[in-house]
């Protein structure tokens, strides 16, 4: 059995989870909670985490890209995601004074450099 995109599976004490996503705000849902909903021409199961994201969901003037609590509309303005930790990117090899240069170099130099396939000027 193939599951969708909006499926996360949690292991506890041996135990697997299945905790799934909302369709409108992105939110996790565990087992027994939220509100099936299921459209009887299509037969399409849309799974959601409260009365509000249903209601948000039928309305079709509302987007969730438009709404700032969503996950869409975090991922769209470039907002970090409440699961996710910040990740910072290290320069590997490159001490202070190199990085302070790099940053201090006109955009003429720059250009020239990346124009003969240099990475650095010194």
């Amino acid at each position: 059995m193939l599951f969708g995109y909006n499926v996360l599976f949690y292991f506890y004490f041996g135990c697997c989870y299945r905790i799934e996503l909302c369709r409108f705000s992105g939110q996790k849902i565990y087992p027994g909670k939220g509100i099936r909903f299921i459209r009887d021409l299509i037969h399409r199961c849309f799974l959601f985490a409260n009365s509000k994201c249903k209601r948000y969901f039928h309305n079709k003037q509302l987007k969730p890209s438009k709404l700032t609590w969503t996950a869409m509309y975090r991922k769209q303005h470039k907002k970090a995601l409440c699961n996710q930790e910040a990740v910072f990117q290290a320069i590997v090899g490159a001490t202070l004074e190199v990085i302070q240069k790099k940053r201090s170099e006109k955009p003429e130099v720059r250009d020239v450099a990346l124009r003969y396939g240099c990475c650095f000027v010194f």
